[in-house]
């Protein structure tokens, strides 16, 4: 009876052990991870991606930009020339923006470009080297900028009557006159140069002869 009594008090009672359960067990730590390291990683390289991809859209915009102001200023100075007008006919129209091939320096003050054009009668090239007008300000983006055409010719493929392919290449020249000057304009004027007036010939002075001697009466 005895070690039956001891057997008894040995052995845990159904409500202990349901206590033992309820009470939270204690948890191990967890071990050291790289994770927080590799989450700014990430976020380095997504903020990299992020700018990079910016500059690119805003260096994009901007040559856009740039094809768009001096492109238009050399079609309005084609459409004004009589050989290119003749050879492609008109309306001439430009050709889209990715076709075109641009190069700017990095100050964007000079630019390059080559874009197609077409007409009625055919199709061709134009290329031209221009100069940026005017100071430089923050605002170039959302002003015109006004440009100067150095030099521009056209490569046109003219189509003939018996339905042959011309390639004629045309330098485009500004086909307006100078205005005439002022009428007060005082170095405009032609100088007249004055008619040197003949001399006047000396005419020679006779010179006095003496009266023969009287003759003598013999």
């Amino acid at each position: 009876m005895l070690a039956a009594r001891r057997h008894a008090a040995s052995t845990p009672s159904p409500l202990l052990l349901r206590r033992l359960s309820a009470q939270p067990q204690p948890k191990a730590p967890p071990p050291p991870s790289d994770e927080g390291a590799a989450a700014w990683a990430r976020r380095a390289v997504a903020l990299s991606l992020l700018g990079l991809t910016g500059a690119v859209a805003a260096s994009a915009f901007s040559d856009l930009s740039v094809f768009l102001s001096c492109s238009s200023q050399a079609m309005e100075k084609a459409t004004k020339n009589q050989q290119v007008a003749s050879a492609i006919g008109e309306p001439i129209t430009r050709g889209p923006w990715y076709s075109a091939s641009i190069a700017v320096n990095r100050a964007r003050r000079s630019v390059s470009c080559t874009f197609p054009v077409s007409g009625p009668q055919g199709d061709g090239l134009l290329k031209f080297k221009a100069v940026r007008l005017g100071e430089e300000s923050w605002f170039r983006f959302l002003q015109r900028s006004d440009w100067e055409i150095l030099i521009m010719h056209a490569i046109l493929d003219v189509r003939t009557e018996d339905g042959k392919h011309q390639t004629m290449r045309v330098m485009v020249a500004d086909n307006t006159a100078a205005p005439p000057p002022p009428a007060d304009c005082r170095t405009c004027k032609p100088r007249t140069t004055p008619t040197p007036k003949p001399k006047p010939t000396p005419v020679p002075t006779p010179m006095p002869t003496s009266a023969p001697p009287p003759a003598q009466e013999k």
